[in-house]
Order: C-alpha cells, then sequence, then structure tokens
C-alpha cells in the first residue's frame, strides 16, 4: 500500500500532548520530569508534595505539559498569568533529551 508523504508530514507538525506533568529545571534545562497522573486509589496531595521535594533536589519545580513534535519531547512550562494584559504570553518551550536507542 503506497504512503502519502503529504499526510505523514502533516502528521509530525502536529504536537501530540503527552500530558500535564512537574519538571526540575537548572540553567534553562530540563533535569527530570514527572508526570501528574495518578491511581484513583492515591492521594494526589500527598503525591504532589512529594514529587515536588523530590524535583527540588535538582533544580526549580514548574508545572506544565509535555509534548512530542516531529519524534522529539518538550515540556511546555505553563507562563504565570498568561492571560493577564493585552497579549497573550506564550509558554516557554524547552527540548527533553532523549537517548537514541538503535533498532
Amino acid at each position: 500500500m503506497p504512503v502519502d508523504k503529504d499526510f505523514d508530514s502533516q502528521e509530525r507538525d502536529i504536537p501530540m500532548n503527552l500530558g500535564k506533568c512537574w519538571a526540575a529545571l537548572r540553567d534553562d534545562k530540563v533535569l527530570a520530569i514527572i508526570a501528574m497522573r495518578v491511581p484513583g486509589d492515591v492521594d494526589f496531595e500527598d503525591f504532589r508534595l512529594k514529587a515536588a521535594q523530590c524535583l527540588e533536589l535538582l533544580g526549580e519545580v514548574k508545572s506544565g505539559e509535555l509534548i512530542e513534535r516531529d519524534g522529539e519531547r518538550y515540556f511546555l512550562r505553563r507562563p504565570a498569568h498568561a492571560n493577564r494584559g493585552k497579549k497573550v504570553r506564550e509558554p516557554i518551550e524547552y527540548p527533553i533529551y532523549q537517548p537514541r536507542h538503535p533498532l
């Protein structure tokens, strides 16, 4: 079956949202991330506090979203008060290092 090259290139341009997370940032680099998703039987507030404490060991803790675009993953930091003022503030994007494994 032939592959539609235009469709394939369009799919890669659309970022896939992988969910909300917290990240430890140091010198504008993401050192670690922890997803905000937990099973229903886990107390979210307790998880949130312990996740933040863990990440604080590595750097400044920020919340945001993890996305994948063109095979690369990025952390999008949520700006504080993004809709305050006349100009909407865009989220700040940080690349996430991913080691490459040969197939």
